[in-house]
């Protein structure tokens, strides 16, 4: 797969990075970097997986599992106050999902709202409790040492959000605007390959798109996470609102990574997930493109909220033995 990724025009990795930028390695200029924005601070596991605190609007490069990705997240608030080293305490909830995380060797039992004891296994592993409480006040009593906690109302934990006497909200992480027309389609050539290796942080995210566009809702090329669980959704559009070629395609868990890559040539339409040719179409239309972007492409919605290996794109079309190996 290294030397078909030297054919590609654009190449993002979890490599550099600095304020306000996502550099991509090829190519080595700023007219291939994305620019990132998060206007609050954040945290990562870093390389030697321990937390360390980010600065607002630098890119999170994250080592959890081991694993250098870039994790783009949503806006999420700890709900928990003095979270470093938490006591026992009160947070209100509502009737959706919440997720507990801690370090620690202590435990946090749950009652109120909801019912439940979570465990730590060590001061270095990080565990979690995805739940649904009724609304109102959830008690959590602290036994133990527990560490770096967290509570928000998501159906998956986040990066660690430091708080003290309050609780603090996290901004969502947006990065988009790499490229150029040249970088993207040669100009108009009309044909090109996006592909991208990438996680989900559940098994059902909702929609996040990954969009090569002119910014508009009626020119654009999508890949990205579907409606539903475990599913991918890839898509284009050209001089209408109803695309063009539109495929759901469901693998069996989104949130290991998977591989997908989008031909798009006049009339000549390939589709491959994991290696496998999953659809094509010999009738669509392919517009002309100027950005890439991890949002819908035209007004910074369907924001791309998971975890990224790799997005290349190549602005000639692939074969399909290529396309097959890519994917692999």
């Amino acid at each position: 797969m290294s030397n078909l990724l030297e054919l590609a025009s654009i190449i993002l990795t979890p490599t550099a990075y600095s304020a306000d930028t996502l550099h991509c390695i090829k190519p080595n200029t700023a007219t291939g970097d994305f620019n990132f924005d998060r206007n609050t601070t954040s945290t990562r596991v870093n390389s030697s997986g321990n937390v360390e605190a980010l600065s607002a609007n630098l890119p999170r490069i994250d080592y959890t599992g081991g694993t250098g990705h870039i994790s783009l997240e949503p806006q999420s608030t700890n709900l928990f106050l003095n979270s470093a080293t938490l006591s026992t305490q009160s947070v209100t909830t509502t009737a959706a999902s919440h997720t507990i995380s801690f370090y620690g060797t202590g435990s946090i039992t749950l009652s109120g709202t909801h019912s439940a004891t979570i465990n730590g296994t060590g001061a270095n592993n990080r565990v979690t409790l995805t739940f649904t409480p009724s609304s109102g006040s959830l008690n959590c009593t602290v036994s133990g040492t527990v560490t770096n906690a967290q509570i928000e109302a998501l159906a998956f934990a986040t990066s660690y959000i430091p708080t003290t006497g309050a609780m603090v909200t996290r901004a969502a992480d947006a990065a988009n605007s790499a490229g150029s027309n040249t970088l993207i389609n040669g100009g108009g050539s009309g044909e090109g390959v996006i592909y991208a290796e990438i996680a989900a942080f559940t098994s059902n995210p909702g929609i996040g798109n990954i969009s090569l566009s002119d910014n508009s809702i009626t020119k654009r090329i999508v890949i990205g996470f579907g409606f539903s669980a475990n599913q991918f959704l890839c898509s284009i559009n050209n001089g209408s609102t109803f695309p063009n070629f539109l495929s759901f395609q469901t693998v069996s868990d989104v949130t290991a990574y998977n591989k997908i890559a989008l031909k798009y040539k006049l009339n000549d339409i390939s589709l491959y997930i994991n290696g496998v040719e999953v659809a094509t179409d010999t009738s669509s239309t392919i517009p002309t493109l100027q950005s890439l972007q991890f949002d819908n492409g035209f007004n910074g919605a369907n924001q791309f909220f998971g975890k990224v290996k790799c997005v290349a794109i190549y602005k000639t079309a692939l074969t399909d033995s290529q396309l097959q190996c890519l994917t692999s």
